[in-house]
């Protein structure tokens, strides 16, 4: 347990060297780390007996990088300072993202054949994880002392 808390501890440390400085976001963002590591590393144990669990990882992966994607791009300024050329870079950012998932899922799904419900099951695992942590985190009277 213990060794589980350092752990916890310093990936927030991390986060919030990397400019994750709002303390629900870097609590939604640890949690979504997590989740896709460990989705990762049970698929790529159990990859010979099924790949199903290696894809649902994928699937975690590609929304905890877009998580990660919009937390630190959004938290660098101020609510108020956006202009129509930073809008214009969130729109190509944004498309540039999607581009690139839709590369990872054109490559899982046509190349190597994995199955669509993993891939679509870790993403919605994902962003109900992102649901919980951020409710729990807004909710935790800890909040304000972070």
């Amino acid at each position: 347990m213990l060794r589980l808390k350092q752990m916890i501890h310093s990936l927030d440390a991390w986060l919030w060297r990397r400019g994750i400085d709002h303390p629900a976001i870097r609590v939604l963002l640890r949690n979504e780390i997590l989740l896709a590591a460990s989705g990762l590393l049970v698929g790529g144990l159990a990859f010979t007996a099924t790949p199903w669990f290696f894809w649902f990882g994928v699937g975690l992966t590609i929304m905890a990088w877009t998580f990660w994607g919009l937390a630190r791009f959004f938290l660098r300024k101020g609510l108020g300072d956006y202009s129509t050329a930073f809008l214009r870079i969130v729109l190509v950012r944004w498309v540039g993202r999607l581009v690139l998932v839709g590369a990872v899922l054109y490559v899982s799904l046509i190349i190597y054949k994995a199955p669509v419900f993993a891939l679509v099951g870790g993403m919605v695992a994902a962003g109900a994880c992102a649901l919980a942590s951020y409710a729990l985190a807004a909710r935790s009277p800890r909040r304000s002392a972070d």
